[in-house]
């Protein structure tokens, strides 16, 4: 039964992946397509949209690849402490990166339009640094932990 899953999960994984990057395929043609126009009507709104939806795609495209390279071509599970700690990190990095562009866009956006619609980007912006902070919490307490069997990080201070 396990050797199922693990088929059904490779598929599974293999088709998620595929299907993430046709559609960041797609955003990235919007997105050209709304700097044509953006350009053409010589609307810098519109231009920030399209920024938007590359932003978007960027993040979409960065998680079929780490989805691809964590389940696809490693095809294994995370055996210690390091490389858990690094695929976390890629991951919630991947998050931060997207949520803090996508939030820079938005801050464009509403200070041309309306500055009361300010405060939304602005707490993205806040979530964004409590995310990257806590991430780098996570990444100091973790490396002051030695595993048993590795030497992959520093020695717990005593």
């Amino acid at each position: 039964m396990e050797k199922v899953y693990e088929k059904l999960a490779l598929i599974y994984f293999a088709v998620a992946t595929i299907l993430l990057m046709l559609l960041s395929l797609i955003l990235l043609a919007a997105a050209l397509w709304e700097t044509v126009g953006a350009i053409a009507a010589f609307d810098a709104l519109k231009l920030v949209d399209s920024i938007g939806t590359l932003v978007i795609g960027f993040a979409v495209v960065e998680t079929a690849k780490f989805i691809a390279e964590e389940e696809l071509i490693r095809q294994r599970e995370l055996r210690s402490a390091l490389e858990s700690r690094r695929s976390l990190t890629k991951f919630i990095t991947i998050i931060v990166i997207a949520a803090s562009l996508e939030a820079l866009v938005m801050v464009f956006k509403s200070s041309r339009t309306s500055i009361p619609d300010a405060v939304y980007p602005a707490f993205l912006i806040i979530a964004s640094v409590l995310a990257l902070i806590s991430l780098g919490v996570y990444q100091w307490l973790s490396s002051r932990i030695r595993p048993q069997s590795e030497g992959d990080g520093p020695k717990s201070s005593q």
